[in-house]
């Protein structure tokens, strides 16, 4: 009897290991293949506004997916919430927000938009349904989050905060639009840890290495097996200069798996945005590109390694960095 217990126990963990390389072999073929979604130009009449100011470049800063054929932005420049065709990239409706817009997020036919200290809420004409002043101890929040009826203030640290709660709630991690919370922190120059939360309560994490010197490490979403992470590694530390890889991690409902992709995207910044990268339900990846020409929104999504394609070569060729070209301020003598 424990002979044969023992075997079997031997066959099982055979069969773990090699179903263990089965996934580790297949996780090295996975890859994204990216697709042009649309495209909008700069200062034209259906385009998007551009904007130079002291020490700072204004343009679109935050993108919401409306549905199969309208696609939202939210503009700095004009401190307007824009909706263009998808076919076309042209403006087809837009209307105001308060000034100095940070991000804003579309969840059942209504806009919740961050400003400066304020969340403010507007139906799909433009019309103003109600608004919300932050604490102080909020104002600088750049970013926003909808799950399940509940609005979710992410913070700079990583951590999210739930509005609308008689008192502030604080939750580890950046709520995403699974349920799930994911914090991130940099252990050491060559990596970096990952902690997720899931809907149940349960807590899992696990650390990742790097092959470059990690410069940061930011959550863009999960689904219910994925999570995605934009993970910026140095170049050169003098002067400063990154790139980014969109970094994929399996997830199962007892913890965090493997690295299953990590894909390079454009280090083209032509406007500072708050949110350039988004996770849809079916687990592609939006990325909004601002370049020269306008601003881009490309799809990438999940497919073999020897069935991927790249961004366009002018969007790969092209580097530019608002730093770089800011107006200056003339000192009085």
């Amino acid at each position: 009897m424990k002979k044969s217990s023992f075997f079997l126990t031997i066959a099982f963990c055979l069969q773990y290991f090699a179903h263990a390389q089965q996934v580790a072999s297949s996780a090295l073929k996975a890859g994204y293949s990216v697709t042009e979604l649309t495209k909008t130009a700069w200062n034209t009449p259906d385009g998007f506004p551009y904007q130079q100011v002291a020490g700072a470049n204004l343009g679109v800063t935050s993108f919401e997916i409306i549905d199969n054929n309208r696609i939202a932005f939210l503009s700095d420049a004009s401190n307007e919430i824009l909706v263009i065709y998808k076919s076309t990239g042209k403006t087809n409706v837009k209307f105001s927000v308060p000034q100095a817009p940070r991000d804003f997020v579309y969840d059942q036919g209504l806009f919740y938009v961050l400003g400066d200290g304020m969340v403010s809420i507007y139906d799909l004409t433009g019309k103003a349904v109600s608004s919300t002043t932050l604490p102080e101890s909020l104002v600088g929040v750049g970013r926003i989050t909808r799950y399940n009826n509940a609005t979710y203030l992410l913070l700079p640290s990583g951590n999210s905060v739930l509005l609308g709660a008689s008192a502030l709630q604080g939750f580890k991690g950046w709520m995403t639009g699974s349920g799930n919370f994911i914090y991130t922190a940099i252990l050491n120059s060559n990596s970096y840890a990952v902690q997720v939360t899931n809907a149940d309560g349960k807590v899992f994490n696990a650390n990742f290495n790097s092959d470059k010197k990690v410069a940061g490490v930011y959550v863009v979403g999960s689904t219910i097996d994925r999570i995605m992470l934009d993970v910026q590694t140095y170049v050169t530390e003098s002067p400063i200069s990154v790139e980014r890889h969109l970094i994929t991690i399996s997830l199962s409902p007892v913890g965090i798996g493997a690295v299953v992709s990590d894909k390079k995207i454009p280090d083209l910044y032509y406007v500072l945005s708050d949110k350039e990268l988004s996770v849809l339900p079916n687990g592609a990846v939006l990325n909004m590109v601002s370049a020269p020409d306008g601003v881009h929104l490309f799809t990438l999504t999940e497919t073999e390694m020897t069935k991927t394609n790249d961004y366009p070569s002018a969007i790969l060729a092209t580097k530019y960095h608002f730093n770089d070209h800011l107006i200056q301020l003339n000192e009085s003598k």
